[in-house]
């Protein structure tokens, strides 16, 4: 006759299998909470990724650039303007580029309008202020991008704080003026309208960099056109009302 099964006793607490259990679930629970981990470090990088193709194809609300145009520097000139300079801008600094001038020329977008500077060295002999014929190139090249704009224009001659003294030039004042006088007359032969131009010379008096090293002195002695883009429109002033005389 068989003998009959007797369960064993439990002797109390809990049955071996659920500590084997209760290990795998606390395995599972971790290796989920990484993956949660890694899924959202992969979320943000893909995000990054994303705003990166964005900003390439130039499709994000506020794209990184190195102009700063702050609602088109002017409220007074219309989005098809805003778009042409854009356009002109471009095509100017890449032709620069390409003739491998854009160490001597720096181009910059200021809240006012687009200055331009040029270094004295390409411009001048020292102490002169016939151009040299290596200049014409750049300034015919800028004078072409200024033909297209009916705004003023302002040519500043600077020198460095060195004396200078000469028949012609008694002073750096004098010898600013002529440089900058030297720059218009080029320009303006070449089609920009001598209403639109204005030449000052300033001298050794607004230096860009220290005049007590070589480096410095070359800095300052330049010459700079600036495109005057936020001054008022003429036609639009010359329609302006007559305000009526009190009597």
């Amino acid at each position: 006759m068989a003998r009959k099964f007797q369960p064993e006793e439990s002797s109390g607490g809990v049955a071996s299998w659920m500590v084997t259990y209760g290990d795998l679930m606390s395995l599972l629970l971790t290796f989920f909470v990484l993956l949660v981990s890694f899924s959202t470090i992969q979320e943000a990088k893909f995000y990054e990724a994303i705003q990166s193709l964005q900003g390439a194809f130039g499709v994000l609300k506020n794209p990184p650039t190195a102009l700063e145009f702050n609602e088109l520097l002017v409220p007074n000139l219309s989005k098809q303007e805003r778009s042409e300079i854009l356009h002109e801008f471009g095509k100017l600094e890449q032709s620069l580029l390409e003739e491998g001038l854009d160490t001597e020329v720096d181009i910059r977008m200021t809240g006012e309008g687009i200055a331009f500077q040029i270094d004295d060295s390409l411009l001048f002999g020292s102490g002169r202020a016939d151009l040299r014929p290596k200049s014409h190139p750049v300034l015919d090249r800028l004078a072409a991008f200024l033909a297209k704009f009916h705004q003023d224009v302002e040519i500043t001659g600077h020198t460095d704080a060195l004396p200078m003294s000469s028949v012609r030039f008694p002073s750096n004042w004098e010898l600013s003026a002529a440089r900058a006088i030297a720059v218009a007359r080029h320009i303006q032969a070449r089609g920009i309208d001598p209403r639109r131009i204005r030449a000052t010379g300033f001298g050794e008096f607004r230096p860009v960099a220290d005049n007590d090293s070589a480096e410095g002195r070359a800095r300052n002695r330049r010459v700079e056109l600036f495109l005057k883009l936020s001054e008022p429109r003429r036609d639009w002033i010359e329609t302006l009302p007559l305000e009526p005389e009190e009597n």
